[in-house]
């Protein structure tokens, strides 16, 4: 297996406009792994009043907002209808291949959203490809006035002037006081948008930390696209893991704030990454492949995708569902070469224990 595992930042800048924000992508050139996996990740940046241009992709996604507020707007090609909905920090919301987006930051303060998903290979592989409808990048812009003017049955002037000051906008803006931005749909919000922030966690330690997961059975669109994706925030020297994706699904991960360290051991039991991560910074785990993540002094927060519309994973640490715990006593005993008494004992703490476990005390 030839991959070049890391944790990186950003480091293509897609635009950048003063003022109004920007769009970044980790290039398959100096993330590899990205185009051998078919994945990809995105960082929209908002100031107030910022809109991007709707647009559509050639690759599914999940969108997660790491800070601010949005209004967004999705144009499924199937109905033609626009959805719109008002997100905000800790919020997901998926976007299928094809289907129109726009993106409109409705607060006071800056707005980050990480977008995290499936790439194709037949473009750009490990990066998305994106066709804009209005602006200067304007899809229409390649064809005849002509033939713009009979398609849309207007005059050649009008469609020349429609033409021309598309060409002025760039594909993020600051839209003008004054200007109304069409009401969110809470029917809409209901049907597209899961809150990983109020969501009941699937894991929740004292001192240690939660993890909130949300797949198709929270938004049936995930299911359609099988993607799935998790929050984990661990406190100050708390460990998530060892754990490992157990069906054949790749696990991405954004660090949307703190630090911490993450090793991933791989076949043969050898170390493939160990290695210190920050906010800003992304890495990946390959399928089977057992990861820790853990927490520096100020602690840490992952949004990760799963490219599988299911949450399994495998647990190697304490709890329930460790298999160390679902094992029978005998067979660890000989496995781990131990005495009855200390296969005992073993078993005991991983049944008190749990998938994140807090700072030891000892």
């Amino acid at each position: 297996m030839d991959l070049i595992l890391s944790s990186k930042k950003a480091d293509k800048t897609i635009v950048e406009v003063e003022g109004v924000g920007g769009y970044y992508t980790w290039s398959s050139s100096q993330f590899p792994v990205l185009s051998q996996k078919q994945i990809a990740a995105g960082l929209l940046l908002l100031q107030p009043r910022g809109l991007a241009l709707p647009h559509y992709a050639d690759s599914s996604k999940i969108a997660y907002v790491c800070e601010g507020e949005c209004i967004a707007g999705l144009i499924s090609p199937e109905d033609s209808k626009e959805e719109v909905v008002k997100i905000q920090k800790g919020d997901t919301i998926p976007v299928t291949l094809g289907t129109v987006s726009w993106w409109y930051n409705v607060g006071d303060s800056k707005l980050t959203i990480i977008f995290l998903g499936e790439s194709s290979d037949e473009y750009t592989p490990g990066e998305y490809c994106y066709f804009f409808l209005t602006g200067a990048a304007d899809i229409l812009n390649g064809f005849p006035n002509e033939v713009i003017a009979k398609s849309f049955h207007m005059k050649k002037t009008e469609s020349e002037k429609l033409m021309k000051d598309q060409s002025s906008l760039n594909i993020l803006i600051k839209v003008n006081e004054g200007i109304p931005i069409p009401n969110p749909s809470n029917s809409a919000k209901r049907k597209l948008v899961y809150s990983l922030y109020d969501a009941k966690p699937c894991v929740d330690v004292k001192n240690g930390g939660v993890l909130s997961s949300v797949s198709g059975k929270n938004i049936a669109l995930l299911g359609e696209i099988g993607l799935s994706a998790n929050r984990l925030v661990l406190e100050r020297g708390a460990v998530l893991g060892p754990i490992f994706t157990a069906d054949s699904s790749i696990h991405l991960s954004y660090i949307t704030k703190g630090s911490g360290r993450v090793v991933i051991v791989g076949l043969s039991g050898k170390v493939v990454l160990d290695t210190k991560v920050e906010e800003g910074q992304l890495f990946f785990v390959p399928k089977f492949f057992p990861f820790v993540v853990e927490a520096d002094e100020g602690g840490i927060e992952l949004f990760s995708l799963k490219t599988s519309s299911k949450q399994t994973y495998g647990e190697l640490s304490g709890g329930k569902k460790s298999i160390w715990e679902a094992a029978s006593p005998s067979i660890l005993e000989a496995s781990l070469n131990m005495t009855p008494d200390l296969t005992k004992s073993f078993k005991s703490k991983i049944a008190k224990g749990s998938v994140i476990a807090p700072p030891s005390t000892a």
